[in-house]
């Protein structure tokens, strides 16, 4: 079962070859934001499981999903 950031490799779905790049947009957005709060940085976007990018990639989706809904 996965955590509640929806993190299951299990459905990790996405193409690794395009390189998830909307979740690679957000990860590295956010990762600029670490130094302001005290953070240490986060590792580079190619070394993260492959799990992991497709988490981020879900979680870009579901970001551009939601604000279309709000938005029209």
């Amino acid at each position: 079962m996965g955590n509640s950031l929806g993190d299951r490799p299990e459905t990790g779905e996405g193409d690794s070859k395009t390189g998830y790049p909307e979740g690679k947009a957000l990860y590295e957005e956010r990762m600029k934001l670490l130094p302001g709060l005290w953070m240490p940085p986060a590792p580079p976007w190619e070394e993260l499981p492959e799990a992991t990018r497709a988490r981020w990639q879900r979680t870009a989706e579901e970001a551009d999903d939601q604000a279309e809904q709000a938005n029209g």
